[in-house]
């Protein structure tokens, strides 16, 4: 993926609580507007994630787009409009939206979280996932590119594929194994009024 469109994505979180008795209907209506989305341009995937109460008591959506002028056409289409509306049906009160761009996109993992993790969290927990596949794409990519290769060309090189393995593969999987770290539970008060 280029530097460019990876400093350009923006990722929209959509919760929706199914009505009782209409986690189904949800369900097909959630999947409709998936594939609507998969059609839209700029569209890079969505994840979603089917609830697993207490900490996510109804589906989570991750639309991932290239840009937020790309975005914001699907979600000023007829057609999402349309699909939106037909989901909300199925909704119980209204659905949470939320809208990333940036290193904080990797950090979303519970409904229950307050908020972000703080900036030195997530430097922290990056870096745990970037310095290998850095040194281990590095190699690599020396074993395979030639020596007189320009050192700009290598890093190009290494870059191209350290951005998206962490993205979509060591960043999510960081998220899960610190959650606890990233995401405290506060402590309940012991003392009564």
């Amino acid at each position: 993926m280029d530097q460019a469109v990876q400093d350009r994505t923006v990722t929209k979180i959509v919760d929706r609580i199914p009505k009782p008795g209409m986690e189904q209907a949800l369900e097909d209506a959630i999947k409709e507007l998936i594939r609507a989305a998969l059609r839209f341009r700029g569209h890079l995937g969505v994840t979603v994630m089917r609830p697993s109460p207490p900490s996510l008591p109804g589906f989570r959506l991750i639309y991932k787009f290239d840009s937020c002028e790309h975005l914001q056409a699907w979600e000023e289409s007829g057609e999402q409009h349309r699909l939106v509306a037909r989901a909300n049906r199925y909704t119980q009160g209204e659905p949470r939206y939320e809208r990333l761009s940036g290193l904080e996109a990797w950090f979303t993992l519970t409904s229950s979280a307050p908020a972000h993790p703080s900036k030195a969290k997530m430097t922290v927990v990056s870096w745990l996932g970037i310095f290998p596949l850095v040194y281990f794409y590095g190699l690599a990519v020396r074993a395979v590119v030639p020596q007189d290769t320009p050192t700009v060309l290598r890093v190009l090189a290494v870059t191209l594929l350290v951005v998206p393995t962490m993205s979509y593969l060591v960043g999510p999987q960081l998220t899960r194994l610190f959650r606890k770290w990233l995401y405290p539970v506060p402590k309940k008060s012991t003392t009564s009024a």
